[in-house]
């Protein structure tokens, strides 16, 4: 449809995934997607990788990373006051 209306339901925009709560989200994110997800940049989510930080699944040659995994170091890294 050319109004803007979408048929198929409402979908995902994946440029704004981090306004979105992880839980109502696909299971498994792209790497730009965890990285607007933790807002930080495409390179710092490697860099997370290469430290072993942040953990990932390789499916088809492709990274991703799981909504459960970016909830845990985000509670990994929570300081309290």
């Amino acid at each position: 449809m050319r109004d803007g209306s979408d048929t198929n339901g409402d979908r995902l925009n994946t440029s704004s995934i981090a306004e979105w709560p992880l839980s109502r989200t696909s299971l498994l994110l792209t790497i730009p997607e965890a990285a607007a997800a933790l807002r930080v940049s495409r390179s710092s989510i490697y860099r997370l990788f290469d430290s072993g930080k942040l953990s990932w699944v390789q499916i088809c040659g492709k990274r991703r990373v799981s909504t459960a995994e970016i909830n845990r170091f985000i509670a990994a890294h929570t300081e309290v006051a």
